[in-house]
């Protein structure tokens, strides 16, 4: 695993630990889909350019966070955090 994927793979498990139980659920029960489609090969495209996963098919995952708040109120806690 390169530098810059591992990075990126530590940082989907600090946000995954950052949620709440049903958050990291629905993260489980995402990957765990991807998983499944992956060995059902009829649910797969007939072209090979999806031999491996990719972070983008975790695209929507933790999504329910920013229902609960507004991105722009995060980013000001997050500033005022940093004093």
């Amino acid at each position: 695993m390169s530098i810059s994927t591992q990075g990126t793979v530590e940082n989907i498990c600090f946000q995954i630990a950052q949620l709440d139980a049903i958050g990291q659920q629905r993260v489980f029960e995402r990957i765990e889909k991807l998983k499944t489609e992956k060995t059902n090969p009829s649910s797969q495209p007939t072209d090979n350019s999806r031999d491996a996963f990719r972070i983008s098919d975790l695209w929507g995952v933790g999504s329910e966070i920013w229902q609960e708040e507004s991105v722009n109120e995060y980013v000001r806690k997050e500033r005022d955090s940093w004093d």
